[in-house]
C-alpha cells in the first residue's frame, strides 16, 4: 500500500509521467487561453483590413473621378457601371482644394498642395495597415489627420459653416453634420484602439 501511494505522488508531481499534466514548461491556462489570442487575432486583423480599405477607397476617390460609378453601385445599374470603368479618370484636385479652402483655415497654395499629395498618404498609410508594414508609421499619421479633421469639422460648424465635405465623393456629398461626425468618431475610436494594442504590446509585433 505505501509503494502505491509513493508511486502517485511520483505521478503527480512529475509531468514527465504524469499524463494529465501539462507537457514541461506550458502552462496548461496558456493551452486554454490559446483559442481565444487566434479569434482575438483575427478581429484586429479584419479591423485592420476594415479601416484599411477606408482610407484607401477615400484616396481612390480623391484621384480618380468616381462619383458616377459610386452612384450606379448605389443603384445597381449594372450596364452603366460597366461605362463607367471604361471612361474613368482622373479626378480635378483643384474640387478637392476647394473643399479643403471651404474649412477657412489654411492659405490657398496649401490647400492645393495638400489636394495633391494627402490622397496618395491615405493610400499608402491604408495599405501600411493591411500589409503591416511601416505599421505604426501609417497608423499614427493615419490617427492625426483623422483627429485634425474632426477638430477642424468641429470649427467650421461652430462659426456656422456650411461645407460639403468630398472624403468619400459622391457617397458622402449628402451626408449631414451628425452623420459626418459619427462616422469620423467610429473610425477614430478604431485607429486609437489599434494604436493602444501595439503600444500596450498586446498586438503582434509588426514591422516598424
Amino acid at each position: 500500500m505505501a509503494q502505491d501511494e509513493e508511486m502517485k505522488r511520483t505521478l503527480i508531481s512529475d509531468p514527465h509521467l504524469n499524463p494529465l499534466g501539462a507537457p514541461p514548461g506550458r502552462d496548461p491556462g496558456e493551452d486554454a487561453q490559446h483559442p481565444v489570442r487566434v479569434v482575438s487575432k483575427i478581429v484586429w486583423r479584419i479591423v485592420d483590413v476594415i479601416v484599411g480599405g477606408i482610407f484607401i477607397f477615400a484616396a481612390l476617390t480623391k484621384i480618380f473621378d468616381l462619383d458616377h460609378l459610386i452612384a450606379d453601385l448605389g443603384h445597381l445599374h449594372l450596364g452603366s457601371i460597366i461605362v463607367d470603368f471604361q471612361n474613368l479618370r482622373l479626378a480635378d484636385p483643384v474640387q478637392f482644394a476647394n473643399d479643403i479652402d471651404n474649412y477657412k483655415i489654411l492659405p490657398w497654395p496649401i490647400s492645393v498642395g495638400l489636394a495633391f499629395y494627402l490622397p496618395w498618404l491615405e493610400m499608402f498609410c491604408g495599405l501600411a495597415l493591411i500589409l503591416r508594414r511601416l505599421y505604426l508609421g501609417g497608423l499614427s499619421i493615419l490617427t492625426g489627420l483623422v483627429a485634425v479633421f474632426l477638430v477642424a469639422t468641429i470649427a467650421a460648424k461652430v462659426r456656422g459653416l456650411d461645407i460639403t465635405c468630398g472624403c468619400f465623393g459622391h457617397a458622402s456629398q449628402n451626408w449631414n453634420f451628425p452623420t459626418h461626425l459619427a462616422i469620423d468618431l467610429a473610425i477614430l475610436g478604431a485607429l486609437l484602439a489599434l494604436s493602444f494594442r501595439v503600444v500596450s504590446g498586446t498586438a503582434d509585433d509588426p514591422e516598424a
